[in-house]
C-alpha cells in the first residue's frame, strides 16, 4: 500500500503541475481575447469579414454604415471572461492538489479529492444529457438563439445582433439556427428587402452560397423560394458538428478524462487515509 500511495503522490503532483501550467495558459488566452483587435492575425480576419460584408451591401444597394464598427473583440469578450474564470478555478484546484500531495497536507488533499469527485459526477451527467437526451440542454440553447434571431435585421444594419449573426452565417456557411426555415417562420421580416432590392427575398441574402452581384431579381434569386441556392444547414448543427460531432474523438477524449480523474480521486483518498494515520504534517517525519 505504501508503494502505491507513493506512486500516486508522484502522479498527482506531476499532473497538477501540468494542470497548473494549463491554467496559466488559459488565463493568458482569456486576457488576450479581450485585446484581440490589437493582434495582427485577428485584424486581418476582421478586415476580410468587413470587406465581404461591404461588398455584399454595396451590390444590393444597402447601407455600409456600421460595418466598420464590427469588432471580433466584442464577440470574444464572453469567451475571454470564460477562459479567465475557468483558468483561475483550475489554478486553485491544481494548487490544492499539488500542495496536498507534495507536502502531505491531508486537509488540502481531501478538499481536492472531494472537488474532483463532484466534477466527475457532474461531467458524467452532462455527457449523458448531451448524447442520451440532447433536447434537454440543446433545446434551451436553441431557444435563446432563436430569440436573438428575431432581432436579425439583415444587410445594411449595424446593430450587434445583426452583425454577429452575419459573421457566424458567413464564416460557418450556415443559415439560421436549425435551418433557413427559421427565417421563414420568424415574426420579424426586416431583412427581406434590403437596399435597392425591389422584390422581397424569402431568406436573408447572407445565406446565399454565392453573394449577389447586383439588385436585379436574377442576381438575388438565390434567396427566393423555388430558386434557392443557399447554405441550408443550421448554424447550431454546423457548430455542434465542428466541436462535438466526431463521436470517435469525443469518446476517446471523455474516456481519457474520466480515467485520469478516477486515478486522481483514488490516489488522493489513499493519501488522505495515509495522512490520517501519520497526522496532518506538512513535511514527512525523518
Amino acid at each position: 500500500m505504501g508503494i502505491i500511495t507513493s506512486l500516486g503522490r508522484c502522479l498527482v503532483t506531476l499532473l497538477n503541475i501540468f494542470f497548473l501550467m494549463i491554467s496559466l495558459l488559459m488565463t493568458a488566452a482569456g486576457v488576450i481575447a479581450f485585446y484581440a483587435s490589437d493582434i495582427e492575425y485577428i485584424k486581418t480576419i476582421e478586415n476580410q469579414i468587413k470587406d465581404g460584408l461591404e461588398t455584399m451591401a454595396t451590390a444590393t444597394g444597402s447601407s455600409t454604415d456600421g460595418i466598420n464598427d464590427f469588432s471580433i473583440t466584442e464577440f470574444m469578450g464572453g469567451i475571454g471572461m470564460g477562459l479567465i474564470i475557468f483558468g483561475c478555478c483550475l489554478l486553485i484546484l491544481s494548487f490544492f492538489g499539488c500542495c496536498g500531495a507534495c507536502c502531505k497536507f491531508k486537509t488540502l488533499i481531501f478538499v481536492y479529492a472531494l472537488i474532483i469527485t463532484v466534477l466527475l459526477v457532474a461531467e458524467i451527467l452532462v455527457v449523458i444529457l448531451l448524447y442520451a437526451a440532447p433536447s434537454t440542454i440543446q433545446g434551451s440553447i436553441k431557444k435563446v438563439l432563436l430569440e436573438s434571431l428575431e432581432n436579425y435585421n439583415g444587410i445594411g444594419k449595424s446593430d450587434p445582433t445583426t452583425l454577429g449573426w452575419m459573421f457566424v452565417m458567413k464564416e460557418m456557411k450556415c443559415c439560421g439556427v436549425d435551418g433557413y426555415q427559421d427565417f421563414i417562420n420568424a415574426e420579424t421580416k426586416a431583412w427581406n428587402q434590403p437596399g435597392g432590392i425591389l422584390t422581397p427575398v424569402t431568406v436573408p441574402i447572407i445565406c446565399c452560397v454565392t453573394a449577389p452581384s447586383g439588385t436585379a431579381n436574377s442576381d438575388t434569386n438565390c434567396a427566393r423560394a423555388g430558386t434557392l441556392d443557399i447554405n441550408e444547414e443550421g448554424c447550431y448543427d454546423t457548430i455542434w458538428g465542428a466541436v462535438l460531432g466526431n463521436t470517435t474523438y469525443a469518446v476517446i477524449a471523455y474516456s481519457a478524462a474520466f480515467v485520469f480523474q478516477i486515478l486522481l480521486i483514488t490516489f488522493s483518498y489513499l493519501m488522505y487515509v495515509d495522512g490520517r494515520k501519520k497526522g496532518n504534517k506538512v513535511y514527512p517525519r525523518a
